[in-house]
């Protein structure tokens, strides 16, 4: 993941990447391995946090849990995607990647869905360590 984010800052100027993950400590191991290699990534605390990350060009990684693309309550998810796009919070910017980490858990349902309305345009990658075919 390290080495493709560097390729891809380095091929695409305007390239953000954004690591999404689906529990806490994969959220902190992120964050760690990027800074031991000397890469900044900024951790998104909070979906409004994710959103103005994501309208900021400053941060060219940013990682977040994918728990920050909605909200808990039934028909919220609807508002969080309506502000977006009305660029309430702010649209973003740049040509995005989402690495996905952990893929065969998250990339069905609504937080799924939410991501994709959320950045229509960007290049999806998913990984896993799971062996997902006998």
């Amino acid at each position: 993941m390290v080495m493709l984010v560097r390729w891809i800052r380095e091929a695409y100027p305007d390239g953000r990447i954004l690591i999404v993950t689906d529990r806490k400590e994969l959220d902190s191991q992120i964050e760690d391995v990027f800074g031991n290699t000397g890469d900044k990534v900024c951790r998104a605390r909070s979906g409004n946090d994710l959103m103005a990350a994501l309208a900021d060009p400053t941060d060219r990684v940013i990682c977040s849990l994918v728990h920050k693309l909605g909200k808990r309550e039934e028909g919220e998810m609807e508002g969080l995607i309506s502000d977006i796009q009305n660029a309430n919070i702010g649209a973003p910017v740049g040509e995005s990647f989402v690495f996905i980490d952990e893929a065969h858990r998250t990339q069905s349902g609504k937080l799924a869905n939410a991501m994709r309305k959320v950045l229509p345009e960007a290049m999806f990658v998913g990984f896993t360590g799971t062996p997902l075919l006998k």
